[in-house]
């Protein structure tokens, strides 16, 4: 579509002034295109795992995929060889600008910040807890304005 075909015309007040008797508004035309409104800004987003019980301590895991699985399969992303965790046990993927978590129909669940969830967004320091596995999802939302 044409960015002419997008131009909208506002009419807004310009003096506001008070009779007795009415009330009386003077209007005036203000023309706004899209270009006009749109400010230039992209979001830099960073989101990692901070995987706590492991054997050798805690371990980072970025999430630099749309979609990463966690289980004790050798073919997961993060591989949890841990109590209670099973072989693909849930997800984590981004869609519509959010992450989120999915239990892949596991024995024990997947819990965050203590609820039993199927499917939940995740936002900065939500507690996951699959199995004994305890982990931290850390998002970073920075804004920067185009030049």
């Amino acid at each position: 579509m044409p960015e002419e075909d997008l131009d909208k015309t506002v009419t807004r007040p310009k003096t506001i002034s008070r009779s007795p008797l009415r009330d009386k508004i003077s209007m005036s035309t203000v023309h706004l295109t899209r270009k006009s409104l749109s400010v230039e800004i992209s979001i830099e987003r960073k989101a990692f795992l901070e995987i706590l019980g492991l054997e050798g301590g805690p371990a980072g895991f970025a999430l630099n995929k749309n979609e990463i699985t966690l289980g004790r399969k050798s073919d997961c992303d993060v591989q949890l060889n841990l109590d209670g965790i099973s072989r693909v046990h849930a997800r984590i993927f981004f869609r519509d600008e959010d992450y989120y978590v999915e239990d892949l129909g596991s024995t024990n669940g997947t819990y965050v910040n203590g609820i039993k969830v199927i499917r939940c967004v995740l936002r900065n320091n939500d507690r996951i807890e699959i199995g004994s596995a305890k982990i931290i999802f850390v998002e970073e939302r920075m804004r920067r304005k185009s030049n």
